[in-house]
Parts: C-alpha cells; sequence; structure tokens
C-alpha cells in the first residue's frame, strides 16, 4: 500500500507542476503581449488595441477592481509600462509626484528615511515588501505632496504606471480611492483618525503620518520609555494598557499615576520639546503599541498645530504634591483599618454578659475620614486618567462587613460613614 501511495503522491505532483508550468508559460505570454500593446503611443492606440488590453489587464488585482467602471477603457487607454532593473530606484523620499504604479510583476521594497545621532544624516527603514499586483505612489498625488517614502526595485520589475492628471481624473475621485492603500496602512490610517489627540490634524496629515508608523507588540511588564531619558518618538496604544510611574525625589519612592488605555498617545511632550520624560511607561499587559517618531511628525504637521498640541497636554502632579498624596494614601488606609475594627468591635460588644467580662472595654466610635483636598486639587485632568480610589469608599471592606454583621448594623454604619 505504501509504494502505491507513494507514486500516486508523485504522479499528482508531477500533474500539479504541468498545470503550474503551464499557467506560468501563459502568463509570461500575456505579459509579453501586454507590454508590446503598452508600448503603443495613447493617441495611437486602435479600438482593437483597448479591447485586448482590457482583457489583459484583468489578471492585474488592482486594474480589475475598475472593470465595471463607465471610464475602464479609458484608464487602459492611458497606461503605461515600465521595466526597473534590480536595486534601480523608483523614485525617492521628498521627490515630486508624478505618477501612480501598478506592479505587473516583480517585488519592490518601500523605505522611510529616519534620522540618525548625527545631524543632517539619515538610515533607511524597511516599510514594506510588494508584489504583484500591489500599487503605489498615491499619497503624493492625492494630497499634492512630497514623496513620503522611497521605492526600490527588490528584482527586476515591470510596472503599470498612470501619469499624474489622468490618476486625479479617474482614480481620485472614486469614492474608494484610500483604499487603494495597503491592509497595514488603512488600519492604522482608521486608527489613527479615532485618536482624540490628533483632533487637530487633518484627514491629509493623518494619512501622511500613517506612513511612517510601525507597530510592534510588547510583552507585559516591558518598560517602553524610562523616566529621564529624551525620547525620539512618540507611543499611541491601539491595544492593551500601560501604567504611569513617577519616582518622587522626596523620598525616593515610586508612585503608580495612571494606567493608559486604547487610544491614548504617551512620551509626545518630551519627544516635540525635546526635554527629559518625566514619567516611566511601562505595560501592564501585553500591548500593541504605534510607534511614531517626532522627526515625521515635525515633517508633516505645521509648527503651529504642533505648538497647539503641546499646549494641550495635560500634566500630572508635581513631585512635592504627590509625596503629600501618598502620606494622604498611609492615612486613608489606617482610617479604613480603624473603622472596620469599629464595626468588628462593636459586633464582640453586642455578644453579652460574659463575653464582655473577658475583653477590655471596646466602645464604637466616629471617626473623622482623612482630608481630600490635595486629592481634589491635583487630579483635575483628562477623562481618560482613572480617578484615585481614595475618593470612594472601600467598596471590598463594606461588602465583607455585609456578610458578617446583622443589616441592623450595617444600616447604622452606613448612616455614619457613608
Amino acid at each position: 500500500m505504501q509504494p502505491q501511495n507513494w507514486n500516486n503522491a508523485v504522479i499528482q505532483n508531477l500533474q500539479d507542476m504541468i498545470i503550474t508550468q503551464a499557467d506560468r508559460n501563459i502568463f509570461l505570454r500575456q505579459s509579453q503581449k501586454l507590454k508590446v500593446l503598452l508600448t503603443i503611443p495613447p493617441k495611437e492606440r486602435t479600438d482593437e488595441h483597448i479591447k485586448q488590453i482590457s482583457v489583459l489587464v484583468q489578471s492585474v488585482k488592482f486594474i480589475s477592481r475598475y472593470r465595471e467602471k463607465p471610464y475602464y477603457n479609458e484608464l487602459c487607454r492611458n497606461l503605461y509600462v515600465k521595466t526597473f532593473q534590480q536595486r534601480k530606484t523608483i523614485f525617492k523620499q521628498g521627490d515630486t509626484g508624478t505618477c501612480f504604479y501598478v506592479i505587473l510583476s516583480g517585488l519592490v521594497k518601500i523605505y522611510a528615511d529616519e534620522p540618525t545621532c548625527f545631524s543632517g544624516y539619515f538610515k533607511k527603514r524597511e516599510v514594506a515588501v510588494l508584489g504583484k499586483g500591489n500599487c503605489f505612489g498615491e499619497i503624493a498625488l492625492f494630497f499634492g505632496s512630497q514623496r513620503t517614502a522611497t521605492v526600490i526595485a527588490e528584482s527586476d520589475c515591470d510596472l503599470l504606471m498612470l501619469d499624474k492628471d489622468v490618476f486625479q481624473k479617474y482614480i481620485q475621485g472614486d469614492s474608494e480611492d484610500l483604499d487603494l492603500q495597503s491592509t497595514n496602512l488603512k488600519d492604522v490610517r482608521r486608527f489613527l483618525n479615532t485618536v482624540q489627540q490628533f483632533s487637530l490634524f487633518t484627514p491629509e496629515e493623518i494619512a501622511q503620518i500613517s506612513t511612517k508608523c510601525h507597530k510592534q507588540i510588547h510583552q507585559q511588564q516591558t518598560i517602553l520609555l524610562k523616566q529621564g531619558v529624551v525620547p525620539k518618538q512618540l507611543f499611541i496604544i491601539k491595544k492593551g494598557r500601560v501604567r504611569v510611574i513617577k519616582k518622587i525625589e522626596v523620598g525616593y519612592q515610586y508612585y503608580e499615576l495612571d494606567e493608559l488605555e486604547s487610544g491614548t498617545v504617551f512620551g509626545d511632550h518630551a519627544c516635540l520639546t525635546d526635554c527629559k520624560s518625566e514619567y516611566t511607561y511601562i505595560t501592564s499587559i501585553a500591548s500593541e503599541i504605534i510607534h511614531l517618531n517626532g522627526f515625521d511628525l515635525k515633517q508633516y504637521v505645521s509648527q503651529d498645530k504642533l505648538d497647539k498640541y503641546v499646549e494641550s497636554i495635560h500634566f500630572y502632579p508635581e513631585s512635592e504634591t504627590l509625596f503629600k498624596m501618598q502620606i494622604e494614601d498611609l492615612q486613608w488606609k489606617q482610617y479604613k483599618k480603624q473603622i472596620v475594627q469599629n464595626v468588628v468591635n462593636d459586633k464582640l460588644n453586642s455578644r453579652g454578659f460574659d463575653r464582655r467580662m473577658r475583653l477590655p472595654e471596646l466602645r464604637y466610635k466616629l471617626l473623622d475620614a482623612p482630608d481630600q483636598q490635595i486629592y481634589q486639587r491635583a487630579f483635575v485632568l483628562q477623562q481618560s486618567c482613572r480617578t484615585p480610589q481614595h475618593k470612594q469608599l472601600f467598596r471590598r471592606e463594606i461588602e465583607s462587613l455585609r456578610n458578617q454583621i446583622s443589616p441592623k448594623r450595617m444600616k447604622r454604619f452606613e448612616q455614619n460613614y457613608l
């Protein structure tokens, strides 16, 4: 049985290879024919030429989505092809956008310039690899801006091209224009549009910024930014939670200020003002974080808007205030401990004469809650910041008491303290 099964597998593999090879030969012949047709100048193309081109380009993913459009034949009339050899630069970041590209065959890599520690020097970071049917170069044409990335041919490749005026006439007016972007880029762009801190920016600025973002998953308890470090990038929480911690010089203790959730930007003030971070940021759980270099943000957003953005950033209390809050925290814990002990003592005193004779005299005393003025003064922050739990009475202790004492005593307790 085993040899027969093995023979069947070999035969099946040979058949698959024959089919694959046949498909590949057909594709190569069609590609060659299409390249020949596209060398004919647009004005000289006959209706028969357009018909053949329209059939051949239907195998290209991007072009095929327009075959039901009334202007599909006009697109086919204005398409032309250009071949780029391996490692050839198609365009550079900062160039003026003049063409839109669709990959007919081959691979291209997209790179973004990143500043280095040496002023005026940049390094290239790989952003994406695109293959047959993918398109690129649309951002600069949509917004009339410079190229936001450098594109280099990873292999010999043939690119279908549309000039800027044709693109803006037929493609840019389409309701699905921004869907030309890759799935990852669309996801980042849509998410940035929901970030409250970025509401000052226009959709065009958001679209350009999104090309410079890169997502990264960080495990629990990962330090993203340390207090005292000057960050070169800012961070946006896409999924997960991040704790904000500050080291207090008075007493050299750490104070947890906040726990940030999805949609929150942090490290932005220190990044945009080139100053040291006043806080340490640590992931509470595994989190997906978007990183955005401050250099890129300054490239695509005007200085006036960045100044307004910096002014809108909220700050946490100063170290001295935090130290006083820590003292209040200890006072509050002691208050909770005393008030619970009061209720327990009252319960013991009600058990009878014999029981009381064996215990010291215990009486029910009313206690004054610690002063909360510092908390009320210090935590006037944005809505994303959590309210200190000390401003609410200790719910866990109350639920525990409910199960231990009578309803009558619980009612008296609530009248005195709630």
